[in-house]
């Protein structure tokens, strides 16, 4: 792996140069169509850059590899709700929840679905359930960091 391409990729994305980590990113992909890391942060990147259907191209890309990582799951079916694909992108957080049901980002996504599905009592669920764990996250690492609440 190229790991100075990569981490000038990474580094443009983070500092909202996106158009230049796309470019660096098709760059690594060139050289290893493969890899995973660089094929969910140009999507990454490309949802940032409003390109829903390329966002989609590259999560369903790294899907076909594997099958085990949430977050995948959870960005795809963001790309899906941005598209106005309210039931693909409620299959998509459901997974990402299958695969770790601690996962917060998926309960505050998917809680915002079920705002615009016009079920609000489910909407708030998910959002209490994404606050608790997302507290206990919080803790968790300042924990290890020696700060007790």
């Amino acid at each position: 792996m190229d790991s100075e391409l990569m981490l000038d990729a990474k580094t443009a994305m983070m500092k909202g140069n996106i158009e230049e980590s796309i470019k660096l990113f098709n760059q690594v992909l060139k050289k290893e169509p493969e890899n995973l890391v660089a094929l969910f942060s140009r999507g990454t990147a490309r949802f940032r850059n409003n390109d829903f259907n390329g966002a989609l191209e590259d999560f369903n890309a790294y899907i076909d590899q594997s099958t085990s990582n949430e977050k995948v799951f959870c960005s795809r079916g963001n790309a899906y709700l941005a598209l106005g694909e309210k039931e693909k992108a409620l299959e998509d957080f459901n997974r990402s929840l299958r695969i770790n049901p601690q996962y917060p980002t998926a309960y505050f996504s998917r809680s915002e679905l079920f705002k615009l599905m016009n079920e609000p009592d489910q909407a708030e669920a998910d959002w209490q359930t994404a606050e608790q764990l997302q507290e206990q996250i919080s803790k968790a690492y300042f924990g290890t960091q020696g700060i007790v609440y």
